[in-house]
């Protein structure tokens, strides 16, 4: 058997999420018609996917454990999510009102999210997903997998890597239309997240404390892409 996690590890993992993802927005584009159920497919396929390797893969390791623990004082995490999430929105508000004049940076999901001919349900299995799902399955691969396996080159290394490599998988969700500008407004501020993951997880050793705070960093973006057009017309 196995002892620990590796990069081999965090790449099939990945591998894993792509082709659910893949196989589900297939299948979803044959069925549905809506934008945002088939994004909601294929964020099922990728979940799905992911943590079915990523069980596979434990089940083969002497060493499989991942730091899964949830204390009830974790979700006051959530709060630093939000005040994360708030403040290094305002502080790239000047850059982002310059380079996207005409509103926010685009984002597949976001977008997708915004559609308000959508139906309730979709909305809330999306929203669901960004505050439940995602967090776990995402703190599970990088926090868990990938700070794991690279841990051993260092604290400094393992967190700005993995912070770096947790970034970078957020590109594609960017969309082609002004995919670089896009970037410099929406990769920074997941680059800092993703530090501050990777430190706390490192100092707790525990997944607890990232995973919430991951779900209250979700949440504020839902939140606001659920108000009224004109409620955020007002408040500007």
């Amino acid at each position: 058997m196995v002892r620990s996690w590796s990069i081999v590890d965090f790449a099939y993992v990945w591998f894993g999420g792509f082709l659910g993802a893949a196989v589900f927005f297939g299948i979803g584009s044959l069925f549905e018609s809506s934008d945002l159920a088939i994004v909601v497919f294929a964020l099922a396929g990728q979940y799905i996917g992911t943590l079915s390797v990523l069980w596979i893969l434990k089940k083969r390791k002497e060493d499989g454990d991942l730091g899964f623990s949830i204390e009830t004082r974790d979700t006051y995490y959530i709060g630093l999510g939000l005040i994360l999430q708030l403040g290094l929105a305002l502080l790239l508000l000047p850059l982002a009102e310059w380079l996207f004049p005409d509103g926010r940076p685009p984002q597949q999901v976001a977008e997708a999210l915004a559609d308000r001919d959508a139906s309730l349900l979709l909305r809330v299995s999306l929203i669901g997903a960004a505050v439940v799902l995602a967090p776990v399955t995402e703190e599970l691969v990088f926090r868990g997998v990938l700070l794991r396996a690279i841990q051993h080159r260092g604290r400094l290394f393992a967190i700005v890597v993995s912070a770096a490599v947790f970034s970078a998988i957020h590109v594609p969700g960017l969309g082609l239309e002004r995919m670089l500008a896009s970037a410099v407004v929406v990769l920074p501020p997941i680059f800092i997240l993703g530090v501050l993951l990777a430190w706390i997880t490192i100092r707790t050793e525990r997944l607890g404390p990232a995973i919430f705070i991951h779900s209250g960093w979700n949440l504020l973006a839902a939140v606001v892409l659920l108000l009224p057009p004109e409620m955020l017309e007002a408040a500007s």
